[in-house]
């Protein structure tokens, strides 16, 4: 099982959302490793809510996974599905996009959406 990760955009005229070409997957595998750089329910939390509501919230958790790999190794699906280095990849990969759309559209018309 796994989390399909997008950014979108409202459509300005009829509201419909408007995805971004951004597309992340993270394994379930690596939920506590989640919980612990982003809190309960961890991105799931953030889910259809513009960025700028949390994007600082993100930022510390993905500065901490960098500073702390030791803390966050530890979380390492014992199967292989789900390491630090990949979930480290995924959040350098959202929090890039995140900033990227957000240049071109502000942080508070792009939305994450979780699944």
């Amino acid at each position: 099982m796994s989390y399909d990760i997008a950014l979108y955009r409202k459509g300005m005229i009829n509201k419909e959302r408007v995805y971004y070409d951004y597309d992340g997957n993270i394994t379930w595998n690596v939920r506590e490793m989640l919980e612990v750089a982003f809190g309960e329910n961890h991105l799931k939390k953030w889910n259809n809510m513009s960025c700028d509501k949390f994007f600082r919230d993100l930022e510390k958790g993905y500065i901490d996974m960098i500073r702390n790999q030791k803390k966050y190794k530890q979380y390492d699906s014992p199967n292989g599905w789900g390491t630090y280095e990949t979930t480290l990849r995924t959040i350098k990969k959202l929090y890039e996009n995140i900033q990227k759309y957000a240049e071109l559209d502000g942080l508070e018309n792009v939305f994450l959406d979780f699944v």
